[in-house]
């Protein structure tokens, strides 16, 4: 799970649906980023975009990407 995509969704006051309309996904498709079923290995494409939504730079996307391959090693 990508708990600091949760986190930073929440802290902006975004729903789900609110990201998933800004990265032109489907709600349950947005939903699986988060819960770590898409995207395991994120798309650099998809990293910027979030980025863009959530207002952080890209590298605190990757950085936290890092994090997590780490820990599932």
């Amino acid at each position: 799970m990508r708990t600091y995509l949760k986190k930073l969704r929440c802290d902006r006051k975004f729903t789900q649906q609110d990201i998933a309309d800004e990265l032109g996904v489907s709600l349950s498709y947005y939903n699986s980023i988060e819960n770590g079923n898409r995207q395991k290995n994120m798309e650099l494409l998809m990293a910027k975009r979030l980025s863009d939504v959530l207002h952080v730079p890209v590298e605190f996307i990757i950085t936290e990407e890092e994090k997590l391959a780490q820990k599932s090693a």
